[in-house]
């Protein structure tokens, strides 16, 4: 009896791919891995440790404060002391800040794995806004003693603040996407995007209320989807007053980056081997 044999042809897909939720399932070890690996490189050989992310924001605090504040007069329009106001403003736009320019740069960083082994490149940016979750959860330990210190109790909106820093999380993955994909085939990504990020913080209502703004100009800074972030973090922490439609606007565009995103991203992502 004989056996007739098959052949097993692999061909590159075409067009648009849709995102294969089950196969990053299955990879979860991995993003894992990825994860606790960029934690443990980040503070390999370090003096102080995690005291380093608690040192940036508070270090931040301080300088706007001084500036802002002290020099410019610049308050809060709220109860809210000016250094927890910026404190806060500073945290979530850390993170958001961060999580975009490390997914984004993640491919290139991990180019000597993607040229040899096969596994969903959509874990490596991931992975990279995961372990920015940690940072951010490590530097918000600083709101602790400084509401303490200032007498501030948290509001009972507190509860919700997961689930802005989720919302914050999806944007930033969204927008690390696009980045990450167009990074490999445009190095001068690398450059703009730190450069873009830095002068968006000072067009999101971070180390100003959105109200100093004059009237005219305040629907500018409502269409940055960071403001309703930015906004909705404070609402929850302090109870501060919330427009909704600012909030409302970054959960579309959030939601909207990381779809769209993510498309593209698996549209490109079979030429990254080739490319890296």
């Amino acid at each position: 009896m004989t056996t007739q044999a098959r052949t097993l042809v692999l061909r590159p897909t075409r067009g648009w791919r849709s995102i294969d939720f089950g196969e990053l399932w299955a990879y979860r070890e991995l993003l894992y891995i990825f994860a606790w690996r960029d934690l443990k490189v980040r503070y390999r050989q370090t003096l102080l440790g995690a005291i380093w992310v608690m040192g940036q924001p508070l270090v931040t605090m301080l300088i706007f404060t001084l500036l802002f504040n002290r020099v410019a007069k610049i308050g809060t329009g709220t109860s809210v002391p000016y250094p927890l106001f910026v404190l806060s403003g500073t945290l979530i736009w850390s993170f958001v800040s961060s999580a975009i320019n490390r997914a984004g740069n993640s491919l290139i960083g991990a180019s000597y794995l993607i040229s040899k082994v096969y596994f969903p490149r959509l874990v490596v940016p991931l992975s990279n806004v995961v372990s920015d979750i940690v940072d951010f959860v490590i530097a918000a330990l600083l709101l602790i003693p400084a509401m303490m210190w200032y007498g501030v109790a948290p509001s009972p909106h507190v509860v919700l603040a997961p689930l802005v820093l989720i919302l914050a999380g999806v944007f930033a993955l969204g927008a690390g996407l696009w980045v990450a994909a167009l990074n490999i085939e445009y190095r001068d990504i690398r450059i703009l995007v730190p450069w873009v990020l830095q002068i968006a913080m000072y067009a999101t209502p971070v180390v100003y209320p959105l109200s100093a703004l004059p009237a005219k100009y305040q629907f500018v800074a409502k269409l940055n989807p960071m403001t309703g972030i930015a906004e909705a973090f404070r609402w929850a922490l302090f109870g501060t007053p919330i427009a909704p439609l600012p909030l409302v606007w970054s959960i579309v565009v959030a939601v909207s980056l990381l779809f769209s995103g993510a498309y593209y991203f698996r549209r490109v992502e079979r030429r990254f081997a080739d490319i890296l």
